[in-house]
């Protein structure tokens, strides 16, 4: 029975999913069972999936930040700025990736207050957002890229560090794959285990319930909007340390990618619903899909297309199941008397 049960219920159907995409993988493309592949897909997922474990909090509110891209392209860029202005000092990595935390926990902490002070949609902020820091990238680089000097074996102690940020293998494991790995156990521990994660879900069920029993709903929608813009922050130096550059469009279109996790991942949209799981599943998802269309030689331009329709695909299967469940939980609940 509980077999039966795991199959019909939404892990059931994702782990089937997964399964088909292998399989589908074996037939045409033998390439995706490598262990350079393997590597390349985590490379990829470590990225946004780091975006989405701090998105995660805001979408348990029942918000969105559509900025976490641009986010990660400025902080990407005012690391790269400041460490190239210092001649790779250890003054200039230190104080750029200062820097670079603390403006986007600022924009993250203006955030949250437009969203419960001002009472504006979070769609419309971090939109608003997103443009405003892809418009200020190329006014940190002086409007085009800044490469990064140095690689493994470099004499500057700061370009080795700088290089290894994204290329580092500590016990042969990828760091920007330890990174997403500390992300997701830190994000799991406060969702289940404080009373801060249980708060969230509180707030995403009815936020104007929360405020009547206390929840202090203001202060911890601020903090969600600083969590995802600290996440999105990391993610962008890791991202311009994998690719030794950054530049206007360091992160572009990445929010993307952490929504569609984020759907695929069954996280209600509406808020109160997900969990970290849900999360890193819709990361490996969308990361085992893009690689498998790059395998496949499958034209940008056709992958956006594909994109578009796994979301629709992923949000008409979460509202069917949803429904089904309230028609069982209706079906099974004891007659009133």
């Amino acid at each position: 029975m509980k077999i039966r049960q795991f199959i019909g219920g939404a892990w059931g159907q994702r782990v089937a999913i997964l399964v088909i995409i292998c399989a589908v993988m074996a037939v045409f493309e033998r390439q995706f069972f490598t262990a350079a592949n393997a590597a390349s897909v985590l490379f990829t997922i470590s990225v946004y999936g780091t975006m989405a474990c701090g998105m995660l909090f805001v979408v348990l509110l029942g918000g969105l930040d559509l900025s976490v891209g641009s986010m990660a392209g400025v902080a990407a860029c005012i690391v790269a700025r400041l460490v190239q202005d210092s001649g790779y000092t250890a003054e200039g990595v230190i104080g750029g990736m200062l820097v670079a935390f603390a403006v986007c926990v600022a924009v993250g902490v203006v955030q949250g207050m437009c969203v419960t002070y001002l009472k504006m949609p979070s769609f419309v902020v971090t939109l608003s957002f997103k443009y405003i820091l892809y418009g200020a990238a190329p006014l940190i680089t002086g409007g085009s890229f800044i490469y990064y000097q140095g690689n493994a074996v470099a004499e500057n102690p700061v370009q080795r560090f700088v290089y290894s940020i994204g290329s580092a293998r500590p016990f042969g494991v990828p760091l920007p794959i330890i990174i997403f790995v500390f992300f997701v156990v830190a994000a799991l521990v406060v969702v289940t285990k404080t009373t801060y994660g249980r708060r969230l879900y509180a707030i995403g069920g009815n936020d104007t319930a929360s405020a009547l029993v206390g929840i202090r709903v203001r202060r911890d929608t601020i903090v969600a909007y600083i969590a995802s813009s600290f996440c999105a922050a990391v993610a962008g130096v890791v991202l311009s340390s994998i690719n030794m550059q950054a530049g206007q469009t360091t992160g572009n279109n990445y929010e993307g990618s952490v929504l569609m996790a984020m759907i695929v991942g069954g996280i209600n949209l509406a808020g109160g619903e997900g969990d970290v799981a849900g999360a890193v599943f819709g990361a490996l998802f969308v990361g085992l899909i893009t690689n498998m269309m790059t395998l496949l030689s499958i034209s940008p331009d056709f992958q956006k297309f594909a994109q578009g329709a796994i979301i629709l695909a992923a949000v008409c299967i979460n509202a069917y199941s949803g429904r089904r469940a309230g028609r069982v939980k209706l079906a099974t609940a004891p007659a009133g008397k």
